[in-house]
């Protein structure tokens, strides 16, 4: 907490401090608990401690001017790590957005249902385990089904060593690091503020 804390006074973004500091932390403890070198419970305990430090991190994050944007964030079932799922939260809500963060292990039922209630304008799906890839297939195509068709964007550390492709469809947008959700936010802004700014022209 004292490193974020002095990176984030020395004026180190968001995306930085997640990308270079939370993501390896938790990717070493991964690779600690697959070596049998720590027990499921201190991994557990582990992933607690990073998770209060993220909460308490985010709490003072400044947020940007209102979007009128909202996305749902979610796990695919069978999916329990959340960590990367609220550090994409807090990215939207930096920018700007409105935020429903439906948690792990959320069936596709559930999530068709809460997207129709909402109408989000961007759907984000988390996974971590390869076992949960296959699963990627029916909620893509169920989800793209919905009007209006919400961005669909897929989650994952996993997309560096997969071709999660195959899963999707070519609309699908997949993000591996927050300093690329950042970057997507920022053209995705720009493209939505030029669209307004053509129909209030024509209006």
């Amino acid at each position: 907490m004292a490193i974020i804390q002095e990176l984030d006074y020395e004026g180190y973004h968001t995306a930085f401090i997640y990308d270079e500091l939370i993501t390896p932390a938790m990717k070493y403890i991964g690779e600690l608990w697959q070596k049998n070198e720590i027990s499921v419970a201190e991994e557990h305990l582990a992933t607690g401690i990073c998770e209060v430090i993220l909460s308490h991190y985010m709490l003072n994050i400044q947020q940007a001017d209102t979007q009128e944007k909202k996305v749902l964030l979610f796990c695919l079932e069978g999916e329990h790590h959340t960590i990367g799922l609220k550090m994409c939260a807090s990215t939207f809500q930096e920018n700007g957005w409105e935020v429903k963060n439906l948690g792990p292990n959320l069936p596709l039922e559930h999530a068709v249902y809460m997207a129709r209630k909402w109408k989000p304008d961007v759907i984000g799906m988390s996974l971590s385990m390869s076992f949960s890839i296959p699963t990627l297939r029916p909620y893509i195509e169920e989800l793209e089904r919905l009007a209006p068709k919400p961005a669909i964007i897929v989650g994952s550390r996993l997309i560096q060593e997969y071709d999660l492709q195959q899963y999707c469809s070519p609309s699908t947008i997949f993000i591996s690091e927050q300093s690329e959700l950042k970057s997507w936010l920022q053209l995705y802004n720009t493209e939505n503020s030029l669209i307004h700014s053509v129909r209030s022209d024509i209006l």
